[in-house]
């Protein structure tokens, strides 16, 4: 049928491919369920009014803002597969104030009908049933889904079909349904700035995130709106690949040019830095020349020669010293160990000298005690002779005998402790001596281990320097005779070649793609005819218009007036009227595969007049008028708002819900979830 007259197209689909037309909250599911909202939506215009109080209501700051309307679409798309319902803390509130929570929807996906609940509480399966309303699904249950797979069940994943291109062409990324949810679903955070942002870090929506943040959703709008062919993409795909390329040989070329003289200068100056270090004392390195030319001229060539061999010729004395303090630590290692040896020699001796005044003082101990036995015993009678033991004949020959040998043994002892203190007294000066010359000897042993050391590192030092003065030298002299041409520069040649050869690919890969974009031409034009008559639609005032371009193959909607017009608002209206433009165009073109479901969560908040708003929220309800009514509508589209609408918009036929936060009836949960917080913190419940 002829749509919208002056655009002479044709409507291709009866209803859109995704829409909602109905969405319930519970409290709870058992033993009954309680119910806090069923909103009913229908295809077209779908208007959800958070009214705002008189200006000199001392809550008319908040009233609109605070009613729920932003949690009511982060429910819808949570509904739609989306993995969140709100931020991290609005999701809490949710959970403590409603712990057995649900959301249901009734979905339409590719003309199959679900019912669907997912939880915002304790529960973690989502559960589905084609062909009934939630009611049956609450009594039947249907089967579980887990976050994962819950798109994908209900169709939403495969309702794409096959795109002329899949994926993003510059990174081969895939595009996915949580992709389109977010085009069609914008957040209010993002405040509608550009056609290309989606979703605000701020909203935390999991959304997945491209590669490149701008080019990429522009080339996934151009591929879901059709407006690529399939050759096109190989095309796209390899001049991706050429202009990377080119890229590279030219940062290649620019620095080949430039590396013969910029590594000259770095070659020559570390070269005078280095024999600058190495000869603190010679004037004038820094106006040396690197060749004078002239034998009888100092020049940095020669006095580089003459440092190299004046380095060998110290390494070599190194070397030599090097020799000399080894052997030197040799000798004292053996004078040492023969000092070592002489002294456990003098241990030993002492050891002697004292076991045997031991084994002396074992045969006095013996005597003293057989004589203290006779004087113990001396008053008993003897078992042999039958007389005292005093009087025994043989213990008074053994008594002179003991007497004798206690004589003796003390004169023996008395020689016996002179000779072994003499032998003590020189054995300890022994090793007293030994003991110092042994530190002597460490002491110079180390000495020479310290300079040996120092002499190393020394070596080791001027080898480093030698090998960097020679690498520096010899870098020096091929740079100067690639800079010079002596030796030739192949590289540099070789890759203006291959520039020469991408620049001619890449004409012929845009000259293809060019031919290729004219075929976009008919689609383009229906696009950017669908875009004008909205923006005319909505802008009735004398010279404004619309635009779309492929420029740089990205796609771009602008708002002119003249040569151009600019400005926050008019950016903002221009993504708006895109959407709708695009909700529109998906109407009419059988290559399109957007789901036909949009949601604006307040568009008003972006900066746009009350004026262009209201023609703006016209321009919306009248499109279902000229699609026949509802029952013919083959688009949906959501929005909330907290100015009101139009009068001869605020009828149930537009307007689906109405919230107020002024009191506790006209909130989104019908109470104040928030405040509830507030009041368990008060009573001593734990904070968020």
């Amino acid at each position: 049928m002829d749509t919208y007259g002056e655009l002479s197209v044709e409507a291709v689909r009866s209803e859109p491919d995704v829409w909602v037309s109905r969405i319930v909250i519970f409290e709870r599911l058992t033993p009954d369920p309680k119910i806090i909202r069923d909103v009913a939506l229908t295809r077209g215009l779908n208007i959800i009014w958070a009214e705002e109080a008189e200006d000199d209501d001392s809550t008319a700051e908040i009233t609109g803002h605070s009613a729920g309307k932003t949690t009511l679409c982060r429910l819808i798309r949570y509904a739609l597969g989306e993995r969140t319902f709100g931020t991290k803390g609005t999701m809490e509130l949710v959970r403590k104030a409603f712990p057995d929570g649900y959301v249901a929807a009734e979905l339409h996906v590719c003309g199959q009908s679900w019912s669907i609940r997912r939880p915002f509480g304790s529960g973690r399966m989502s559960f589905i049933r084609e062909q009934c309303c939630i009611e049956e699904l609450l009594e039947e249950r249907g089967r579980s889904v887990t976050q994962e797979s819950y798109a994908r069940e209900i169709g939403l994943e495969t309702f794409l079909g096959e795109p002329e291109s899949g994926g993003i062409a510059r990174t081969g990324g895939p595009i996915q349904w949580a992709h389109i949810l977010a085009w069609c679903t914008r957040d209010q955070e993002t405040r509608y700035q550009n056609i290309h942002d989606w979703r605000s870090p701020r909203s935390e929506a999991d959304t997945p995130s491209f590669r490149f943040p701008k080019s990429d959703p522009l080339a996934a709008m151009r591929t879901v709106l059709g407006l690529f062919l399939p050759d096109e993409l190989k095309g796209e795909e390899r001049l991706a690949e050429l202009q990377r390329g080119k890229d590279r040989l030219t940062k290649d070329i620019d620095d080949r040019r430039r590396e013969p003289q910029f590594r000259v200068n770095l070659y020559e100056s570390q070269l005078r830095r280095s024999l600058q270090n190495l000869l603190p004392n010679e004037p004038d390195i820094d106006l040396l020349p690197f060749r004078s030319g002239d034998l009888f001229i100092e020049d940095l060539e020669r006095l580089t020669t003459t440092t190299l061999k004046a380095l060998e010729r110290s390494l070599d004395i190194n070397e030599q010293e090097h020799q000399t303090l080894q052997a030197q630590i040799d000798s004292l290692g053996v004078e040492l160990r023969d000092q070592e040896n002489a002294l456990a020699e003098l241990e030993t001796l002492f050891a002697l000298d004292a076991a045997a005044g031991q084994e002396l003082d074992v045969g006095l101990s013996k005597n003293e005690e057989e004589r203290n036995k006779i004087e113990q015993f001396k008053h008993r009678k003897c078992p042999f002779g039958d007389v005292l033991i005093r009087n025994c004949a043989h213990v008074q020959d053994r008594q002179r005998i003991l007497q004798i040998a206690k004589l003796q043994d003390a004169h023996a002892i008395e020689q016996a402790e002179v000779r072994r203190g003499e032998e003590r007294r020189k054995i300890a000066e022994w090793k007293v001596d030994l003991r110092k010359e042994m530190e002597r000897i460490k002491k110079e042993q180390q000495d020479a281990l310290e300079r040996r050391k120092a002499l190393v590192v020394h070596a080791s030092a001027q080898r480093d320097s030698a090998r960097d003065l020679e690498r520096t030298r010899n870098g020096l002299v091929i740079w100067m005779q690639k800079r010079d041409g002596s030796g030739g520069y192949e590289e540099l040649d070789l890759l203006r070649r291959k520039l020469d050869a991408t620049e001619i690919e890449i004409a012929k890969v845009e000259n293809e793609l060019a031919k290729l974009l004219r075929q976009h031409d008919e689609n383009r034009e229906r696009l950017a005819a669908i875009f004008s008559w909205a923006v005319r639609s909505v802008l009735s005032f004398s010279g404004y218009d619309g635009r779309v371009s492929l420029e740089n193959r990205e796609l771009a909607f602008s708002i002119t007036h003249g040569p151009a017009m600019s400005g926050e608002a008019v950016e903002s209206l221009a993504v708006l009227l895109a959407d709708i433009a695009c909700l529109v165009y998906n109407m009419v073109s059988g290559r399109s595969h957007l789901p036909g479901f949009l949601m604006h969560d307040s568009p008003r908040e972006a900066d746009l007049g009350i004026k262009i708003y209201r023609s703006f929220l016209r321009f919306a309800a009248s499109l279902q008028a000229l699609l026949g009514g509802l029952e013919s509508c083959s688009f949906q589209y959501v929005l909330t708002t907290t100015t009101p609408p139009p009068k001869e918009l605020q009828t149930k036929e537009y307007v689906k819900l109405q919230l107020n936060a002024s009191r506790p009836e006209g909130l989104l949960f019908r109470r104040n979830i928030a405040q509830a917080r507030l009041d368990d913190l008060s009573s001593g419940g734990d904070p968020l």
